[in-house]
């Protein structure tokens, strides 16, 4: 999928399905920015305009690839605990032996490597392609 080639209104329905996702991890405002990489563009007081569809993230290269990976860490949480949801937003923050003892959350947060790291720890097929 070509983010940078969604129509305004598939935008739209990407930003609220990103808002969703994080919202249902129970990360703070200031973390969803962060993983988005937009912590230096939208002030957290701001989200919830684009929480109810008020407002479409502006999909550049960089949210583009975030957007891709938050997604893909998401299914495979999904599939990972297909019968507990509520589990992956307690696994993001449970301390990983393989991390070094740090939480998903943890790495997600310090970039795109650290998001990469745990979306192929999740989902092995991913390393595969690379």
């Amino acid at each position: 999928m070509d983010i940078s080639k969604l129509d305004d209104k598939a935008q739209s329905k990407l930003t609220f399905q990103l808002s969703q996702i994080l919202e249902n991890w129970h990360l703070e405002d200031i973390e969803q920015l962060k993983l988005l990489g937009l912590e230096e563009v939208i002030k957290s007081r701001h989200l919830y305009l684009y929480r109810r569809s008020d407002k479409s993230f502006d999909f550049d290269e960089q949210l583009a690839k975030r957007t891709e990976m938050i997604l893909g860490i998401s299914e495979s949480l999904g599939t990972t605990f297909p019968t507990n949801k509520e589990y992956g937003a307690i696994w993001l923050k449970r301390s990983i032996k393989k991390f070094k003892h740090k939480t998903p959350l943890e790495l997600m947060l310090s970039g795109d490597t650290g998001m990469t790291r745990v979306w192929y720890f999740l989902d092995c097929t991913q390393g595969w392609r690379n």
